[in-house]
């Protein structure tokens, strides 16, 4: 399973991934609206997760490595969680590769790609408030903010609100 775009491929994760899906979790500008730095066995069982091919009546994350097309780089990850009614929808990629349009471009076409060829016509995101570019990305991905939850997640101490963004299809 391979979706592309002008400037990226995006293929199911797999085991050659571990290094940059660690990486992802390592750094403080990734991290800095999802969650607080996790211990290396839970984002291993994370990883794990993510391993299994997927089909649309799989239950586990579907995780795409997205590969720049230019340098062959793995820059990030992007994918969901299907439960059968709705995609949560998630990404993370690499500080160097920010502000680029790469978040966007990936998750426009999976979104795309789940609507088309798995049917999937109800999406959803969680974004801490705060996270001003996730929120960008969201909207011009078709999402819209339909509900807040107050004071739901702890980063560093603090506590934040949650953010839900929905699309229907």
């Amino acid at each position: 399973m391979q979706l592309f775009t002008e400037r990226l491929k995006m293929r199911q994760l797999s085991d050659a991934d571990w290094s940059v899906f660690l990486q992802l979790h390592r750094e403080p500008d990734v991290l800095e609206y999802c969650f607080d730095m996790p211990k290396e066995v839970f984002v291993r069982q994370r990883f794990e997760q993510r391993l299994p091919i997927w089909d649309p009546d799989s239950r586990h994350p579907l995780c795409f490595a997205v590969i720049n097309n230019e340098t062959q780089e793995v820059i990030g990850v992007t994918g969901f969680t299907y439960d059968g009614i709705t995609a949560e929808l998630g990404y993370l990629f690499l500080p160097k590769h920010f502000s680029k349009g790469y978040a966007t471009e990936s998750l426009r076409t999976v979104i795309e790609w789940a609507w088309q060829e798995c049917g999937i016509k109800q999406f959803k995101a969680v974004v801490t408030r705060g996270n001003t570019s996730s929120e960008n990305v969201l909207s011009k991905c078709g999402l819209t903010q339909t509900d807040t939850i107050p004071q739901s997640h702890l980063i560093a101490g603090t506590r934040y609100d949650d953010l839900i963004y929905t699309l229907k299809v």
